[in-house]
């Protein structure tokens, strides 16, 4: 009980430096303040607006209308109101980074795991798997798996986390290459601990570090290709409310109602930039030697 104790409160004090660390980084706690609004109000948006009659519902005699005090953000060229499609926009393109991130660090995470741990031909095979996937570009693959399965927001989410495995993959495989060997693992083997347990129990808790930074910029980059493939027809559907759709419709009349392209490009501009500086701040929290 004390030995559980004590780790609780090592585990506790290391948490606390780290968040020491990451809350002097003005940058990153503006990142963080950013990300955590752009959460509420995708988290609130039923409360902020009317879903069906203001964000899909469409209203002609309102059309091209500009910010006002009954539309704060203006309507876009079929009347739906601009803040309405933007913060359940915000819904779509967080949910769907979240989603491929867990699924793109899951299966990356395993696949590196083996890697890393049991070395030789495994590692042969499993690595140029991924070389063969990281040979291509990620929006390449992506925009190949869409075209052949077809426009939806599942067959994006395969396409957006098959494209993510190997980044993921890659990094566990070589955090676990620098841990393994160490003393706690093969004291671990010497208790008589399964090889899952060793790599899920002891290896990967001293490799979270990297997998963290790079999920969270992982995400940053993955609602930039969710809005990519929707502006140019491959990810979500147009009628449905998503920022890289609404910059889609809005191009055509950009030169005369501008604020239709700037409302949706200002909220993806806003969400990759609070992301990046997460990311950035918790790279030097986790790790302050790399910012020397």
């Amino acid at each position: 009980m004390e030995q559980k104790t004590g780790t609780n409160k090592k585990h506790k004090g290391q948490l606390g430096v780290i968040w020491h660390r990451f809350r002097k980084n003005k940058l990153a706690m503006f990142g963080l303040t950013l990300f955590t609004l752009l959460l509420l109000v995708a988290m609130f948006a039923n409360v902020l607006a009317d879903y069906e009659n203001d964000a899909v519902a469409q209203n002609m005699k309102a059309r091209n209308q500009t910010p006002s005090t009954e539309h704060i953000l203006g309507t876009d060229h079929y009347g739906r109101d601009l803040f309405a499609r933007v913060i359940f926009g915000a819904r779509i393109s967080l949910v769907l980074g979240v989603l491929t991130i867990l699924i793109s660090l899951s299966v990356g995470m395993i696949i590196g795991a083996l890697a890393g741990y049991y070395g030789g031909r495994v590692d042969d095979i499993l690595m140029r798997f991924m070389d063969i996937l990281m040979a291509i570009p990620s929006i390449l693959l992506a925009i190949s798996i869409v075209a052949a399965l077809g426009n939806g927001i599942w067959n994006l989410l395969m396409a957006l986390s098959v494209s993510g495995v190997p980044r993921f993959a890659r990094i566990v495989r070589s955090s676990i290459l620098t841990v393994k060997g160490q003393e706690f693992v093969e004291a671990a083997k010497a208790y008589g601990t399964t090889d899952a347990g060793i790599v899920f129990r002891h290896v990967l808790p001293n490799c979270i570090g990297p997998i963290i930074v790079q999920a969270t910029l992982s995400m940053a980059s993955t609602i930039l290709t969710i809005s990519s493939l929707s502006f140019v027809g491959l990810g979500i559907p147009s009628a449905t409310p998503e920022w890289g759709a609404m910059l889609s419709e809005a191009k055509t009349v950009m030169r005369y109602y501008p604020h239709e392209i700037i409302v949706p490009g200002v909220a993806i501009v806003l969400s990759v930039m609070g992301l990046n500086l997460i990311g950035d701040g918790l790279r030097d929290a986790l790790d302050p030697k790399l910012k020397n």
